[in-house]
């Protein structure tokens, strides 16, 4: 027993002096492993990590810049930044919004989850040259990280006042014009040829120099060159009758690649006299292809001071939104009119009236027809049909006929606009494959989008949802019509009424509750009639000889509006129920497309 004690005691000690020795030797070690075998250790034996954030500067309410951190899945607005005249390399940076401010338009419109979504910007404009009556191309870029970083949409504000170019200097552009599509295999060298003359000066073209700016006039906008001057131009010469300005016109190019993809910009294009007095003519173009766009809707107001812009309004990421809110029926408006089409002038306008007739103000005069007008849930805009080179094509102008833009392009026919609630959006027919078809886009006309397929059949007359992207339509051969309706993706597409008559040109009530639609009475003639949005509770309103067609609500719910289907296509109005008709627009010619514009 004794010599295992002993043996137990020369054992344990052997352990001792083992761990002693080990103990020193890692310490050694540990003492002379270099920065770089550690950095390699740590690459090989990686530990686990949170998810993956980004630091990025946030303005603070006290104005200092603290750090931020946003994760890669973040799909809310981090930033929202200007820029004047051009993007974010040729621009002028007007600052950093300050961002989640309350939004009561925003609110009323998407409901109150979105009424933090608002923005406020001031610029001092000292350093500026901003010219009266100038449009300005503003760029709005938006932060969002699940998204890849910055979008952005470009918005165009005009500086008030009246233009200060000389009446005397002509100009012309004839290579480009108004919404050109430029196509991609041309962007390498994008031609613009025109001509510019004085007519205050007889003995020569009264001009000496030509530029072109991109996204902003002189001063503000990106110069991209002098044009060759001098062109011998003989038409022009004859058009006015003098021999000195044969020589007035003009040539450049420029190589477009840098622009994105379905991008839109703004050029101007000055002419210069020796003795100081310009002139110049602007539109906007794009580029072909669908490869610029945005996830955020912004809504946007400027106001300018003397020495400020102030631009504020609310941004939103689209995947956010859903739908509206229905708007109430109690509104108390400031402006109640009706807007509708009239041939008084010789050929089809827009037109617009007092409830009662009165203040008849005519709207456009193209030289072609305007029909279908469509207005905004805000009454602040109008859409419209606008026959343009003999071809339909969508035009969006102010209530009050101010501002007109020609927002498609296609050789195609378009017609029908409908405003989605939110005025983001307009729902229309486009006449291809030899049939009418429904699409959507958004309301600068960019991003237009099929959502029928149905050869052989029109699918045509939408009327948007009041608070849901949805639309009604038309769908059918003639005098066996139905109503449909589908989401602005182009699914979920519902047949509403139930066949047995002929349902045509459906309009919305403002709570979506029912639906007014024209057809066929037992007399075969064209009447208004109104049922529930799930098609039941068929109710005729109007009858008699006149008959009654193409029936729209106003935003109160109080009223019915259409024009008799014979004997001249005189406006009415109505209750929702069919009662107090009373006709309101009695001129010669025919009247017709009445829809209601209420303002706040």
């Amino acid at each position: 027993m004794k010599t295992i004690s002993i043996i137990l005691t020369v054992l344990f000690a052997i352990a001792v002096i083992f761990f002693i020795v080990a103990g020193i030797k890692a310490a050694v070690y540990s003492a002379n492993v270099s920065d770089e075998d550690l950095s390699t250790a740590s690459e090989t034996e990686p530990e686990q990590t949170s998810p993956e954030t980004e630091t990025f500067p946030v303005e603070t309410t006290s104005g200092e810049t603290a750090p931020g951190t946003f994760s890669p899945e973040d799909e809310n607005i981090r930033e929202v930044n200007f820029y004047l005249d051009g993007d974010k390399e040729n621009g002028t940076f007007l600052g950093t919004a300050e961002y989640g401010l309350p939004s009561e338009d925003a609110a009323s419109v998407y409901g109150d989850d979105f009424s933090n979504f608002g923005f406020f910007l001031s610029y001092d404009t000292s350093g500026l040259t901003l010219e009266p009556g100038t449009i300005h191309s503003l760029y709005i870029y938006t932060l969002i990280p699940a998204y890849g970083g910055e979008q952005y949409i470009r918005k165009e504000i005009t500086v008030p006042g009246q233009a200060q170019i000389s009446p005397a200097i002509r100009m012309s552009s004839d290579s480009l014009g108004e919404n050109t599509i430029i196509e991609k295999d041309k962007l390498k060298e994008i031609k613009i040829d025109g001509w510019a003359i004085n007519l205050s000066v007889s003995d020569s073209t009264g001009i000496n120099n030509v530029e072109i700016f991109l996204d902003g006039p002189k001063n503000s906008g990106r110069l991209l060159g002098q044009a060759q001057y001098g062109i011998e131009r003989q038409d022009v010469a004859n058009a006015f009758g003098n021999a000195n300005y044969t020589n007035c016109g003009y040539q450049f190019s420029f190589d477009g690649r840098g622009l994105d993809e379905g991008s839109s910009h703004r050029l101007y294009i000055y002419g210069y006299s020796p003795d100081g007095t310009f002139s110049y003519i602007s539109f906007n173009f794009s580029i072909e292809g669908d490869g610029h766009g945005s996830n955020v809707l912004v809504n946007l107001s400027t106001v300018f001071e003397d020495s400020a812009i102030k631009l504020s309004g609310w941004a939103v990421n689209k995947d956010f939104i859903t739908q509206g809110v229905p708007k109430s029926t109690d509104i108390d408006y400031s402006i109640k009119k009706i807007v509708f089409v009239s041939n008084k002038s010789g050929n089809e306008d827009i037109w617009s009236m007092n409830l009662d007739g009165s203040e008849l103000t005519q709207l456009t005069d193209n030289p072609e027809n305007d029909q279908y007008p469509s207005v905004s849930l805000d009454g602040k805009k109008i859409a419209y049909a606008s026959y343009i080179n003999g071809i339909e094509q969508i035009v969006t102008m102010n209530w009050d006929g101010t501002d007109k833009k020609q927002i498609t392009l296609g050789q195609g026919r378009h017609a029908f606009p409908s405003w989605s609630f939110d005025g983001k959006y307009l729902f229309l027919e486009v006449f291809t494959d030899d049939n009418w078809e429904l699409f959507v886009m958004e309301s600068d006309g960019s991003n237009m989008k099929r959502l029928t397929i149905n050869p052989g059949v029109d699918d045509w007359h939408p009327s948007a949802h009041p608070f849901l992207y949805k639309t009604l339509y038309e769908v059918g051969y003639h005098g066996g019509e139905e109503i449909w309706e589908v989401d602005i993706e182009g699914d979920d597409e519902d047949r509403i009424s139930e066949g047995g008559r002929n349902y045509r040109v459906p309009k919305y009530s403002i709570d979506a509750e029912h639906i007014a639609f024209m057809g066929y009475d037992d007399n075969k003639k064209e009447q208004v009639f109104i049922m529930d949005s799930d098609g039941d509770n068929i109710k005729q309103l109007t009858g008699g000889d006149e008959g009654g067609r193409l029936p729209s609500f106003s935003p109160d719910n109080r009223y019915i509006a259409y024009n008799s289907a014979y004997g001249g296509a005189d406006i009415f109005i109505m209750n929702t129920d069919g009662s107090d008709k009373r006709l309101v627009l009695n001129i010669p010619g025919e009247d017709s497309c009445a829809v209601f514009l209420y303002q706040e």
